[in-house]
């Protein structure tokens, strides 16, 4: 087999360069791009390697490699090997993803790494497929088309990758800017949905990272808050009725019960001299 190589050129995507290696033995000494790096293992396998980890990666599997990143991908035991790379401005790819929030930043979050996921296939073979049809009809809509697979693709990647919240220092990232509004509005009711979209993560992801970060779900947290600054005000001489409204509980009842489970006596008994 004589491999083959294709290379995907066009005005209307400066930001874009496209490639497809068909039948390869070609191996990469490990490097770095200046664009942000999309791939996808068509045929044959290979080894991918970045920050000192290896990965054999197989059809199917797409690789995600960050602009600087070290690495290189080469055919398994120098069998051969197909596949596509597409390479992005990372400026321009930057300002797309920052125009929806759930992108937002996502390249700074995100680790090279491989994504094995049928969704993210699919996506790459649109592109492609609009990337051919374009070469024959110069009338066909291709930014649209690939604006469309790019971001549909990154959205994967943002809700695979989760974003570390060891990147941001405490205190400054989304997590702990959820935490303090809900601190400054402890007194009203807080859905899980106004909290995830501060902290830019999911409802799920939310409860899981305040439990690390905090010890408690937000749920939990909201109480506590409540509680403390109702100590405050029994302590400045309110009625346990006052305090329960004004630290926003529904019912003297519930306040109660949330009270003695984390002051451990009533809010009578605590008011008491």
């Amino acid at each position: 087999m004589t491999p083959l190589q294709h290379f995907w050129h066009t005005p209307e995507l400066p930001f874009l360069e496209g490639r497809r290696a068909t039948g390869s033995l070609s191996c990469y000494a490990p490097h770095t791009h200046d664009s942000f790096s999309i791939g996808i293992v068509d045929g044959g396998q290979s080894v991918f390697s970045v920050a000192g980890r290896s990965t054999a990666i197989v059809p199917g599997d797409v690789v995600l490699v960050r602009a600087g990143d070290v690495h290189s991908c080469n055919p398994a035991e120098l069998q051969r090997w197909s596949y596509r790379m597409f390479h992005l401005d990372v400026h321009w790819l930057a300002t797309l993803l920052d125009e929806t929030p759930s992108t937002r930043g996502l390249l700074q979050r995100m680790d090279s790494q491989v994504l094995r996921s049928a969704s993210a296939v699919q996506l790459l073979n649109r592109m492609t497929a609009a990337l051919d049809a374009h070469q024959v009809d110069l009338r066909a809509d291709l930014q649209a088309d690939i604006i469309t697979c790019l971001h549909e693709l990154m959205q994967l990647c943002a809700e695979a990758c989760a974003a570390p919240l060891t990147m941001a220092p405490q205190g400054s990232d989304g997590l702990q800017a959820a935490h303090d509004f809900l601190q400054a509005h402890c007194r009203e009711r807080i859905t899980l949905d106004t909290l995830a979209g501060i902290a830019g993560t999911s409802r799920y992801q939310l409860i899981r990272q305040f439990n690390r970060r905090f010890g408690m779900t937000p749920h939990a947290l909201q109480l506590d808050m409540k509680i403390r600054q109702a100590r405050v005000l029994l302590r400045q001489g309110a009625s346990a009725a006052d305090a329960a409204y004004d630290t926003g509980f529904a019912d003297q009842s519930h306040f109660h019960r949330v009270f003695k489970s984390r002051v451990a006596v009533t809010p009578l008994q605590y008011a008491r001299p």
